[in-house]
């Protein structure tokens, strides 16, 4: 083979070849970019994970601090005197509310970090349970409203781990809670203080308040609505509703009447003329009653009863749920002729115990949250 063909078939090989690229610096560029996503994917898990950990905690601050608040309004209410409504009542030095509010939120961690509370962040009014709202003010207060937050307003923000790659250092994280005093939801034993329930139908008019009211005759609206009970599920008849207001009459009582609480305890109920009760009734309204300007006798015999399911009024004589408690003033108990019980309802009334039960005037002292 000649020289020159030699030459030609060396280079047809050699161009034939192929060529080799250098990829190092595109795969670093690959790798490194990877990193990034990887790292970014990381911060979404770890640092919203740990965000929504801090929001947990600071909720939990949030609804243990509004309760405190709320738990504090209860009982300066239940330390009125009788017939000192809670409506009318000016909270004018709300420190007591806005210590136990602080004082808890204190004491409790969002992320390894205690809580301090913001004046501005501690709203106390009076909380509407139709709409969902609290009103801001310290006359007939109901509700405290709290804001926990790790921002910077208070106690800073969280810190991230790996967001911080992107610019994210910390993140904001806030908490809010309401709660507020509600109707009165258990009667505890010995609370209930007279053989009688009221029909719902009395309230469903807003202006309830100081509406007159009838506890016999049992059906004659629009004030006769109501009902003779025996605290239990027995059916009511003369001699045990007798023995039951002899039993209330001394001080202290012989007789100790059940628990009753609202959603929970059924109470068998009869209308009707219960003739025998009316001289033990008269006896036990005249050991209980109080002197009370604003009644027509000048006496109150005030009570607490419960509430059962709106009948339209009708004679009573089957067994019905609790749906909550009112407030009223006994200002008349008459015997033959007339036999007659007269009353009004009474509202701003707020009982030692449990909310949660329906709005009839009289609020528990132990609030629950509202939202």
């Amino acid at each position: 083979m000649n020289r020159t063909l030699l030459a030609q078939k060396i280079g047809q090989a050699i161009w034939r070849q192929p060529v080799m690229q250098d990829t190092r610096g595109a795969v670093a560029v690959t790798v490194a970019i990877m990193v990034v996503v990887l790292l970014s994917f990381g911060a979404l898990a770890l640092d919203i994970s740990n965000a929504m950990i801090a929001r947990n905690e600071l909720q939990n601050v949030a609804d243990a601090s509004a309760l405190a608040g709320a738990r504090q309004l209860g009982v300066i209410y239940a330390a009125l005197p009788q017939g000192t409504p809670y409506t009318t009542y000016l909270l004018s030095n709300p420190s007591a509310v806005v210590n136990a509010t602080t004082a808890v939120a204190l004491a409790n961690q969002a992320r390894q970090v205690n809580i301090s509370l913001n004046p501005a962040d501690i709203v106390i009014g009076v909380w509407n349970s139709g709409p969902h709202t609290l009103t801001p003010g310290n006359v007939g207060a109901t509700g405290v409203r709290v804001t926990a937050r790790r921002d910077g307003g208070a106690n800073g923000p969280v810190a991230t781990w790996l967001a911080g790659i992107m610019g994210i250092n910390s993140l904001n994280v806030v908490a809010t809670a309401t709660a507020a005093l509600t109707g009165t939801g258990v009667l505890r034993p010995g609370e209930g203080n007279a053989p009688f329930g009221l029909d719902q139908l009395i309230f469903n008019n807003p202006a309830y308040c100081n509406t007159p009211i009838q506890f016999y005759p049992t059906n004659n609206p629009p004030q006769g609505c109501a009902g003779w009970q025996t605290f239990d599920q027995s059916p009511p008849n003369a001699n045990k509703e007798r023995q039951i207001v002899q039993g209330l009459t001394p001080s202290p009582p012989t007789y100790t009447t059940p628990q009753i609480t609202a959603g929970q305890t059924p109470l068998e109920y009869i209308g009707g003329n219960v003739a025998t009760v009316f001289g033990d009734l008269i006896n036990l309204y005249n050991a209980k009653k109080v002197p009370d300007a604003s009644s027509p006798s000048g006496f109150c015999w005030n009570v607490t009863i419960p509430v059962y399911p709106d009948q339209n009024c009708a004679q009573p004589n089957t067994s019905m749920m609790t749906i909550g408690f009112a407030s009223a003033c006994v200002w008349n108990v008459q015997d033959t002729p007339a036999k007659q019980i007269d009353a009004r309802v009474t509202c701003g009334e707020v009982t030692n115990g449990g909310g949660g039960g329906g709005n009839f005037g009289t609020l528990g002292s132990i609030p629950g949250l509202v939202e």
